[in-house]
């Protein structure tokens, strides 16, 4: 496999390699699974609330925690007041690997993300209550890392639960407190 370094103006879909051989897809050392939003999703239609609950929000974190990686990365790559462009490049990298086409904007002290196309809400249909946990996480490590202070992360309207098609999420200073 090759594991020359791509520059991140390179589109993620022509720095992904697929290596058949050892059956795995890589973005230098972060490796990705392709997997239905149908399938992922579709196992939390089986548990009961209470367990849907617990697991959408340990979605969040482990999206936040091992996404942290991917940031990380690009921020090395960008430098340390790297802000704007790291999100833009996030707007550009997301579609690719098929979260849907975020669109990040700063608002106050926080930022708000619009998510069309969301696969979690696409893949588990139907619900009562916000599904798209893995966005809110790795959300909730972009706002970080762009805001330099820890932030609260809320879905404020899914997709899933009708009305909207877009899947909407505000960002704000864990200090402040309330989610606007």
């Amino acid at each position: 496999m090759n594991t020359v370094a791509a520059p991140l103006d390179t589109p993620l879909a022509q720095r992904l390699q697929f290596d058949t051989q050892r059956g795995e897809v890589r973005d230098q050392d972060r490796r990705y699974l392709l997997i239905r939003p149908d399938v992922l999703m579709g196992t939390l239609r089986l548990l009961d609330d209470d367990m849907r609950a617990c697991v959408l929000a340990a979605f969040a974190e482990s999206a936040a925690a091992h996404g942290r990686r991917s940031i990380q990365a690009y921020v090395a790559a960008l430098g340390p007041d790297a802000g704007d462009a790291l999100l833009d490049l996030v707007r550009r990298t997301s579609p690719a690997l098929g979260w849907g086409c975020w669109n990040i904007a700063r608002r106050g002290d926080g930022l708000a993300l619009a998510v069309a196309n969301s696969p979690f809400a696409a893949g588990y249909g139907p619900a009562h209550q916000p599904v798209c946990a893995p966005i809110a996480g790795m959300f909730r490590t972009i706002a970080e890392t762009v805001l330099a202070c820890p932030v609260r992360v809320t879905e404020t309207a899914c997709a899933a639960m009708g009305g909207d098609a877009t899947c909407r999420f505000v960002a704000v200073p864990a200090a402040q407190g309330v989610l606007a």
